[in-house]
């Protein structure tokens, strides 16, 4: 399939990717568990419903009557441009399914003409041995020369940018998974994480950050690699069209001057939504509330590690890391309306919804904080307040089988109208 999109889409730093992208196999192993269930069934070999029960997980049938067969791989070439990126293109390729492990392999590779470079690869096994066990590796390189930095706390300043700099960060993580249960899940990993920070490429009368904030804490990028331990809960059905259910997931992830880092500092994050069938399957309410708390001493924390808000995930219609603080909080809500779907080719049962969102959010910083994590005055930071930013708009989820989810969303705000974000996977 060919794709255009004008659109606006950065490779985000989302603390809880990790245990995403675990939750995401566990998910489409449970769809194919339906499916050769209802394979058996149609072909006379049982009646019985598949593991977690219910017709809502019954594969959808081809009009022959037989139960459709989904493909488990999918590409999905990206072209499209932005005045900060310029003209971009990219691919994004996932199999779960590879080999006789059952492996997923997902690939994101994308570059653009002002020198804007992303590459990441996540290998997952869902079974280690044993059924019980998973084991995830990723790899990840990301460079982005006109990163937009709009200070600290809640404040203002937007929708123009203070600064830009050059980001370029390399990521690798390790994770280990116990399914203790069919729903509950715990994982442990550690991860490298190596940040650098530069002038970058400068437009127009806009300065750089480490010019305008020479002594701001991270300045200079460097080391923040983690240790994490995360319990999940999860007992929706299928991955690329989930109607009903929980998603949960609880983390602390520590960065230790022990391990070679340049900082010190503890994050603990909350995540949960539930899904729910409005009358039939063809529409779905969703409910999702998030959080971050990091805790640090004085100057302990990057500025481009604080907890954010702003961007394809959270609050849309705000630019990327629009809002930094020392934590946060952010409520979204989402209507899903099944529009058609239709067989590709023989080569993927497409399926295509409708969607209106709204988001609720703010990050929470102490003005003296901020003074102090800036290395200013507090009488030259710029005012915050204590209100809520709120967003909203509608977009469209293309499904490819099982395999992947395209999501376009068109957001609105007080200082932006119609941001379009182009990326892969449900909000929530």
């Amino acid at each position: 399939m060919f794709s255009l999109w004008i659109a606006r889409a950065e490779a985000e730093q989302d603390p809880i990717a990790t245990e995403r992208s675990i939750l995401d196999v566990i998910q489409s192993e449970r769809a194919k568990q339906a499916e050769a269930t209802a394979e058996k069934a149609q072909g006379g070999e049982g009646t019985s419903e598949p593991a977690g029960g219910g017709e809502e997980n019954q594969p959808q049938a081809k009009p022959g009557g037989a139960p459709s067969k989904e493909r488990h791989w999918a590409i999905l070439p990206e072209v499209g441009y932005s005045p900060e990126k310029g003209p971009n293109g990219g691919v994004k390729f996932t199999n779960r399914d590879m080999t006789t492990l059952h492996l997923t392999l997902d690939v994101a590779a994308s570059a653009a003409l002002k020198g804007q470079q992303h590459l990441d690869t996540v290998v997952v096994s869902p079974s280690l041995g044993t059924d019980w066990l998973m084991l995830l590796a990723e790899g990840e390189y990301y460079t982005d020369p006109t990163k937009e930095f709009f200070g600290l706390g809640n404040n203002d300043v937007g929708p123009d940018q203070l600064s830009t700099n050059r980001y370029q960060r390399i990521y690798g993580t390790l994770a280990l998974a116990l399914r203790v249960s069919r729903r509950f899940t715990l994982v442990a990993s550690g991860a490298y994480n190596d940040v650098q920070i530069s002038h970058g490429y400068l437009e127009d009368s806009t300065p750089s950050t480490p010019a305008l904030f020479p002594d701001m804490a991270g300045i200079a990028g460097g080391r923040s690699s983690p240790l994490a331990f995360a319990v999940l809960f999860n007992d929706r059905q299928e991955l690329a069209r989930p109607t009903r259910g929980w998603s949960i997931i609880a983390k602390a992830s520590w960065v230790p001057h022990g391990l070679g880092n340049d900082f010190d500092f503890t994050r603990y994050t909350l995540d949960g939504s539930y899904l729910y069938p409005l009358l039939t399957r063809r529409q779905v309410i969703g409910l999702h509330l998030g959080g971050q708390y990091i805790d640090a001493k004085a100057r302990g924390v990057p500025f481009y590690a604080l907890a954010s808000l702003g961007g394809s995930r959270d609050l849309r219609g705000y630019f990327q890391d629009r809002f930094l603080g020392t934590s946060n909080v952010v409520v979204n809500a989402e209507y899903r309306l099944k529009l058609f779907d239709f067989n590709f080719f023989d080569i993927w049962q497409v399926q295509i919804d409708g969607v209106a969102f709204g988001d609720a959010g703010r990050v929470f910083f102490d003005e003296d904080d901020i003074a102090r994590e800036l290395g200013e005055p507090v009488a030259s930071v710029p005012p915050t307040n204590n209100d809520f930013r709120w967003s909203y708009g509608g977009g469209t989820r293309i499904a490819l089988g099982e395999a992947l989810v395209a999501r376009i969303d068109v957001g609105f705000s007080d200082e932006e109208t119609g941001l379009v974000y182009l990326v892969f996977g449900h909000t929530f």
